[in-house]
């Protein structure tokens, strides 16, 4: 047994200006998709999936709860609130529990880390005394909220075989599984609850064997949710050994919940409330808001209602009206990738299968903008792929898709979509929804350059008097599937050719010619192959061409030799140490899915199995490895990476959504003449780094007290400088005013601020 135990810390940070500080990390996460709701007499909490969101009810304020601020776990199952042991405990689909009491996290990952075969779900949570009694995918797993500690473990099937265990009643004597294969009822009492042979088989049931999927004890009666062999669900008012059917069946899923003097049956769209002389109290379907896909209510000791809805999120009626109480994000956590501008971030929220097939997300991408999230919705398209800012207009955005050509957005609202109707795109089978757009960049000149994959002129660009010109590079090409498109400072056009297809470049100097083309097989010196599985391509700030395989990672020193060089060969870094003091290639053995360049010039690697890289600008030395086993990462498999060149804010695009991390670099100005320390007062409970932003590339800093003793120096990464409030020798400076000066390399630029530091 296994106990990890944390402090809750539900930290607000005035995010209005300068963000999260330096090496702290917040989530994007969407709290739409809520399942489960549980009330307390001071809180309520309400489950989205990959967080909580917990309402107070005296302040009426709302936070959020997430592996940034102390959950051990995504994929949150279910959770329930006891009133009697005053917590709330948390299930995970891979078995994971956290325990919540006096704003203090208990971890128990026995079930995570035991030796069970298949799933390890925690369908529901039954309380009774001072126990909880976990219905999962195996069986009941009981918990001693005393010991907060796993204390049996009862498999139900035959011969104590594993039985999946979906909901658990308790009518003060009897404990009531429904499982996948009937009912079973025990003694609470019994001796050894762990032997099978302890629990009856419900047998007098029409289909004893059936599925059952939810019960409540109510009314000294057991109502019990069966699902029948044709998908219908019916509910049976059990009482003693005698059974009727309460209500007419359904065909779609039922959940009983129950409350003091409330039985409620949710559906998808409907929730019915019967009192206790199972008289129909109140029919919810209806918030006064678009849709309702209710998951799971609440009733609180006021008369409150609490619903968990899954386009909503949370929702409240106090008196007669519905509030919404879910905090701001995207609308999903589907994040395919991530365009970050200043202070400004973009996820599209489409995709396509491992095939290059359609995922038919609809045509969905959000916007983060000064800490203000907004959705676009353009339900006429599927699986948008990217989102371009004009480098002229912010508030026109180009976005592509997968399927259905390019749409152009105008402060908000969609303008135009592109199409085979008014552009050179073309689908793959004429007609269809199969213009395929594989990648979108802007030239210097405020050309937008498109690939549209699997056709003859799979290279479009749209001049900034919109007209269009397409090129006839397919048979060059020579590919099926042509992805993502960046162009460099020398104006060359670098070309993804995903699935075994290399890279392709080419540069159009004059739009009127096809200019000079090349399709490149990545080769090492020796001329042989290292790997034409391309997943990701950045340059960085020496011009230097960084490619992402399915091996590792690999660099063109030279672009500019691209087509003149016979034997133009890429280089793999050589790390020494990367695996118990191994030499061998950077990142070798795994699949680069996404890099970016921070403001000091080095390299961000997302990989499909290990998480997030970060390396010095050489690429030789490792900075910090970000996983789900060491960081609030959501998941290993990361998607993309984006980096706020104003603040150095790092978005992490995971299959299970997006988190920041506050890097220590970002993109120099060109002068002092935007700089800022981050916090200032720095506070007597503040111990974080400070943040000196908006100098030069490569800015000398030093940090004086009032009287002018030296304290501090140190050389900016990119456009930022960091001190974490201590001097030469290791000890946290004292109250007091401190000036900071800053100088260019050169010396021909200079600025001096001042920073308050309390302790």
């Amino acid at each position: 047994m296994q106990r990890l135990i944390i402090f809750l810390f539900l930290l607000n940070y005035n995010l209005s200006f300068s963000g999260i500080p330096v090496g702290f990390w917040r989530d994007h996460l969407s709290f739409r998709r809520a399942t489960h709701v549980a009330v307390s007499e001071n809180a309520v909490y309400c489950s989205a999936g990959t967080g909580i969101i917990i309402f107070r009810k005296d302040d009426g304020s709302v936070e959020k709860l997430t592996r940034i601020n102390g959950l051990s776990d995504i994929d949150i199952s279910c959770i329930r609130w006891s009133e009697e042991n005053n917590l709330l405990l948390i299930g995970y689909s891979n078995g994971n529990i956290d325990i919540i009491r006096n704003n203090k996290i208990t971890n128990l990952s026995d079930i995570l880390r035991g030796a069970i075969l298949g799933t390890r779900s925690i369908n529901n949570i039954l309380f009774a005394g001072s126990k909880a009694y976990l219905s999962c995918s195996f069986g009941i797993v009981v918990v001693n909220l005393e010991k907060d500690e796993i204390a049996e473990t009862y498999y139900l099937g035959e011969g104590g075989q594993r039985l999946a265990v979906n909901d658990m009643a308790f009518d003060g004597a009897y404990l009531y599984a429904a499982t996948s294969g009937g009912l079973y009822m025990a003694d609470i009492n019994s001796p050894n609850l762990m032997d099978f042979s302890n629990w009856s088989h419900l047998d007098f049931l029409t289909d004893p064997g059936a599925f059952f999927l939810s019960l409540a004890w109510f009314d000294q009666k057991l109502y019990a949710v069966e699902l029948s062999g044709s998908g219908r669900y019916s509910i049976l008012q059990i009482e003693g050994s005698s059974f009727r059917y309460f209500g007419d069946p359904s065909d779609v899923p039922v959940t009983l919940r129950y409350r003091s003097n409330y039985l409620m049956v949710l559906k998808e769209t409907e929730a019915l409330i019967f009192g206790r002389d199972h008289t129909l109290i109140e029919k919810i379907d209806d918030y006064g808001l678009w849709g309702v896909a209710m998951r799971d209510l609440e009733i609180d000791n006021n008369g409150n209602i609490w619903i968990a809805d899954r386009l909503h999120g949370l929702l409240n009626r106090t008196g007669g009206e519905y509030r919404i109480l879910t905090p701001q994000g995207p609308f999903s956590n589907n994040v395919f990738s991530i365009s970050a501008y200043p202070r400004r971030a973009y996820f599209a929220a489409g995709g396509y299968t491992s095939a290059y097939n359609n995922l038919w997300r609809n045509g969905e991408f959000s916007v983060l903008d000064e800490g203000t999230w907004r959705t676009r919705f353009n339900y006429d398209v599927r699986d948008v792929l990217y989102v371009k800012e004009h480098p002229d207009n912010p508030g026109i955005q180009f976005v592509s898709t997968w399927g259905y050509g390019v749409a152009k957005y105008h402060d908000g609202a969609l303008e135009e979509i592109f199409n085979e109707s008014n552009s050179t795109l073309r689908s793959i089978i004429p007609g269809g929804n199969y213009i395929r757009i594989g990648g979108m960049a802007f030239d210097k000149n405020g050309n937008l350059w498109i690939t549209n994959s699997g056709v003859s002129e799979p290279v479009s660009v749209i001049k900034p008097d919109g007209q269009w010109i397409s090129f006839p590079y397919g048979g060059i090409i020579n590919h099926d599937h042509v992805g993502r498109l960046i162009i460099n400072s020398l104006d060359q056009k670098w070309v993804l050719l995903p699935r075994g297809g290399g890279l392709f470049v080419f540069e159009n100097n004059d739009l009127n010619n096809h200019g000079r083309t090349r399709k490149l097989r990545i080769t090492d010196e020796t001329n042989s192959l290292i790997s034409n599985e391309v997943y990701s391509i950045a340059e960085d700030h020496n011009g230097f061409i960084w490619v992402g395989l399915n091996n590792g990672v690999a660099v063109y020193y030279n672009p500019s030799n691209v087509f003149r060089e016979e034997n133009f060969h890429a280089h793999r870094i050589v790390v020494t140490g990367s695996r118990d003091h191994e030499i061998g290639y950077l990142l070798n053995n795994e699949t680069v899915t996404s890099i970016a360049i921070d403001g000091a010039n080095r390299k961000w690697f997302g990989t499909e199995r290990s998480g997030v890289f970060l390396v010095s600008a050489d690429g030789k030395k490792q900075i910090h490895h970000f996983s789900r086993q060491n960081s609030p990462l959501l998941s290993n498999h990361i998607t993309d990476i984006a980096i706020d060149p104003a603040t150095g804010e790092v978005y992490f695009g995971t299959v299970s959504g997006v988190v920041s991390f506050r890097g220590d670099a970002s993109e120099p100005h060109s002068a002092f003449d935007a700089v800022y320390v981050f916090p200032n007062p720095v506070r007597e409970n503040y111990d974080g780094p400070v943040t000196i932003a908006g100098l030069v590339r490569d800015s000398i800093v030093k940090i004086t007290d009032i009287s002018g003793n030296l304290v501090y120096e140190t050389v900016s990464l990119g456009g930022q400088a960091i001190w974490d409030g201590r001097d030469f020798r290791g000890r946290r400076v004292h109250t007091g005013i401190y000036m900071v000066f800053i100088s260019s390399p050169d010396g021909s630029q200079s600025h001096v601020t001042k920073l308050m530091y309390i302790r």
